[in-house]
């Protein structure tokens, strides 16, 4: 019983502590609100962009595996014109 109760603090400790630095580093005045939103937005942005890439894995390989042909077959052209 004693580790569910240790574990169940733990798990409460790791989800506010986040919250509870980034409310006392804004007090403080570490931190300005304006640049916790830019971060967030950063991060957000980041975070859509690779789950689109791992989403659509199979066809940006494709896609890179084209342009690369494409770019074999100029270098052929100059090679072989020059």
């Amino acid at each position: 019983m004693k580790e569910q109760i240790s574990q169940d603090l733990a798990v409460m400790g790791a989800k506010v502590a986040p919250p509870a630095v980034v409310a006392a580093a804004t007090e403080v005045g570490a931190i300005s609100p304006q640049s916790i939103l830019v971060w967030l937005s950063v991060l957000y942005t980041a975070s859509l962009l690779f789950t689109t890439v791992v989403k659509n894995w199979g066809e940006w390989l494709g896609w890179w595996k084209s342009r690369w042909a494409d770019v074999r077959r100029l270098y052929g052209r100059v090679r072989g014109n020059g």
